[in-house]
């Protein structure tokens, strides 16, 4: 099967709103899930974490939310981009990748593919020349599609994985 050509379109207004609203809720089942936070607090630190790099009214500085469009214009799914949220790891050509989501009915004909070669070829292109994430243990499809795109584990503990690909030049024909 042939991967799927989209697009990277920079999220509306409107669309980043409801990004930010879903993420919160994804990141706190999925913290609670991995037994980090307990589901009394959950929301509220998932709130704080994802807000203090996606506040009211647009990103911070770096970050970066787009929809992923096909060739109808026909949004399929979600990237978030930015600088590591781990200091250590802050220099301009490292960036991390907080988030792919292909749409649920979408999922399994090769859109998260294409989407984080997309990704990669953006972040090629303006400087970036490593790309990191974090993956949860149980998302054995979004590992098999990192460990099959080249992404490299950095660390690993009980519930996640670091993964982290160096990006080549020609990445960004």
């Amino acid at each position: 099967m042939s991967r799927p050509t989209i697009c990277l379109i920079p999220a509306s207004p409107a669309e980043y709103d409801d990004f930010v609203t879903d993420q919160i809720r994804e990141f706190a089942e999925q913290k609670v899930r991995a037994g980090h936070w307990r589901i009394e607090e959950a929301r509220e630190l998932s709130r704080h974490a994802v807000e203090s790099f996606l506040p009211d009214g647009g990103p911070s500085e770096g970050h970066r939310v787009y929809r992923a469009v096909d060739t109808s214009n026909r949004g399929v799914g979600w990237i978030w981009v930015g600088p590591p949220p781990v200091r250590l790891l802050n220099l301009p050509t490292r960036w991390w990748l907080y988030q792919i989501t292909v749409d649920a009915p979408l999922r399994g004909k090769g859109y998260g593919r294409a989407m984080l070669a997309a990704t990669e070829e953006l972040v090629s292109r303006e400087g970036g020349q490593e790309l990191y994430l974090n993956v949860f243990r149980w998302n054995s499809v979004a590992r098999a599609l990192y460990d099959s795109a080249g992404y490299a584990v950095v660390h690993d503990s009980e519930t996640e994985t670091g993964m982290r690909k160096t990006l080549s030049k020609e990445v960004a024909r």
